[in-house]
């Protein structure tokens, strides 16, 4: 079974050495905090996610254009938006964020992080978050250790969104500096989707926490938002069933609703 993780990582060191990220500093806002955005939300907290293409379902965005997501993003009251950078296997792309920066809305970089050089590109493109997944770490994919990129990413001035998928990455994660914590549905290894894996994990180890901790990934209905709400979660990020959806906005605001 191919280790997707393993080839997303792969991608990432090789637009490093391309010079993908060696992205030009333009003219930035002022910061906006995707955590005091997901605590004054908490139960309510929907970060929404624009990515053209997936790797197992292809193209997204249904002829509309990113830009014209996130505009109904913003409307229909998103916390933040997420962004992917990775333009290998979801399309995305360093200017995306950039182009963005207009909303007043946080906006979260996510990309397989291995290299502090992509924390900077994602300043400078105007990021205010920064995903960084703890088995990419965990598994010596990247060139530090997990806690020296977050020391790294707050020193760029940047929050960190920190991705777990299992009870012993949580732990780590807590342990952190890091100032979201998010539990994926989705196994980057195989990309398998268990909408009840978050739950599970953070029942064993968490079920009583103060950091905000985020169900990423899977979520598709007012029940999924629901149930993960009773079990503890401050917020959600949701990315295919908006853009699949007929009328995104409309979906965005039925799961803030739930």
């Amino acid at each position: 079974m191919p280790d997707h993780l393993k080839k997303f990582a792969r991608d990432a060191w090789r637009r490093l050495g391309q010079g993908y990220y060696r992205f030009p500093r333009g003219r930035l806002r002022a910061t906006l905090s995707l955590t005091k955005a997901v605590r004054d939300h908490r139960g309510k907290a929907v970060i929404a996610e624009v990515k053209p293409r997936s790797p197992s379902r292809g193209n997204l965005l249904s002829g509309r254009s990113p830009g014209e997501v996130a505009r109904l993003y913003q409307a229909g009251g998103a916390v933040g938006i997420s962004v992917l950078a990775d333009p290998d296997h979801f399309g995305g792309s360093l200017e995306l964020l950039r182009r963005f920066a207009g909303l007043r809305l946080p906006l979260l970089a996510k990309d397989f992080v291995v290299a502090e050089e992509q924390l900077k590109a994602f300043r400078n493109a105007g990021a205010d978050c920064v995903l960084l997944i703890q088995p990419l770490f965990a598994r010596g994919y990247a060139s530090c250790e997990l806690r020296e990129m977050i020391r790294a990413a707050h020193s760029y001035g940047l929050e960190v969104l920190v991705e777990v998928w299992d009870a012993p990455g949580l732990r780590e994660a807590l342990e952190s500096e890091a100032d979201l914590i998010g539990i994926n549905s989705r196994d980057l290894t195989t990309l398998e989707v268990d909408i009840q894996r978050p739950i599970r994990v953070l029942r064993e180890v968490a079920p009583r926490h103060t950091r905000p901790i985020l169900a990423l990934s899977g979520i598709s209905s007012s029940a999924d938002i629901r149930a993960l709400r009773e079990a503890g979660f401050s917020g959600f990020l949701v990315g295919t069933a908006l853009l699949t959806a007929e009328d995104p906005r409309a979906k965005l605001e039925e799961l803030i609703r739930a």
